[in-house]
């Protein structure tokens, strides 16, 4: 998860997550007419602020301030993606917010991060923290996911029992949950926050095949699997999403092709300070 070229190459459903949300809820965002400030929770390498993110922003825009817990992806963020009024650091939304950044920014996102957080009211107050009187958030994260029930099944796997033994760290918070809009608005609404909104959304994403969802795995696996196992890891990864039957032949040609379905619930909330 922090090879930011590969993830920058392969997080496809990331980006267009991003931008639907992004069409969606722009008409609710109010923004000043002296210019924002605006921060990215989790930008990863940066491409979804840089290429999404800003444009959607107004020209005007103060500073736009992408971060995230690796060290790796802000380097490539830096060098890749920085420019005038874009910059990014590094920042652990679960950890101790520095003093220059409470209470700085008008808009807050954050894209396919925070079901990674495990402490979610530690998180969920730091972003309430981070924003001014009247500031709002758009935050964009899984409930259910069949890759995380992937990782279960692998996990209970003599082959990968090892590797997988914190498994449940890198589970959503909300996979199993059977109300993720009541916890979260009640979680919110109890932190400060005014006028929030929490949907969970069906989404179909299609991989057009086995070997693009090896590629966007191996971007965000979690696990420290050494390098001459992983392609055994995927090989194994993908016979569970074959088991699971989410592997269609195009036009039923065995030898053909194949579609990957990926069915999950997306969690999109708004709300103000």
């Amino acid at each position: 998860m922090n090879n930011a070229e590969l993830y920058h190459k392969s997080n496809t459903l990331q980006k267009r997550d991003a931008r639907q949300c992004l069409e969606e809820y722009a008409k609710k965002i109010k923004w000043k007419s002296e210019g924002d400030a605006v921060i990215d929770i989790g930008c990863g390498d940066g491409s979804v602020t840089t290429n999404i993110l800003k444009t959607f922003l107004p020209n005007n825009c103060k500073e736009l301030i992408g971060c995230d817990i690796s060290e790796k992806m802000i380097q490539f963020a830096n060098e890749h993606h920085a420019m005038d009024n874009i910059s990014f650091t590094r920042l652990d939304i679960e950890g101790e917010l520095p003093d220059e950044l409470r209470e700085r920014f008008h808009h807050a996102f954050s894209f396919y991060t925070l079901h990674w957080v495990r402490q979610q009211e530690t998180a969920f107050s730091n972003i309430y923290d981070l924003l001014v009187s009247g500031g709002d958030c758009l935050l964009v994260f899984l409930g259910h996911m069949p890759v995380f029930d992937v990782y279960r099944l692998l996990a209970r796997s003599t082959r990968w029992s090892f590797w997988l033994k914190d498994v449940d760290r890198f589970v959503s918070p909300y996979h199993d949950c059977q109300d993720p809009e009541k916890d979260i608005k009640r979680m919110m609404t109890t932190i400060g926050f005014k006028n929030v909104e929490v949907k969970c959304v069906q989404k179909l994403f299609v991989y057009t095949s086995v070997e693009a969802v090896k590629k966007a795995v191996n971007a965000v696996n979690p696990f420290k699997i050494p390098v001459e196992m992983q392609e055994e890891f995927l090989e194994d990864y993908v016979k569970i999403v074959r088991d699971m039957q989410l592997v269609d032949h195009v036009n039923n040609n065995v030898d053909g092709p194949v579609h990957v379905r990926t069915n999950y619930n997306l969690i999109i909330v708004y709300g103000k300070k």
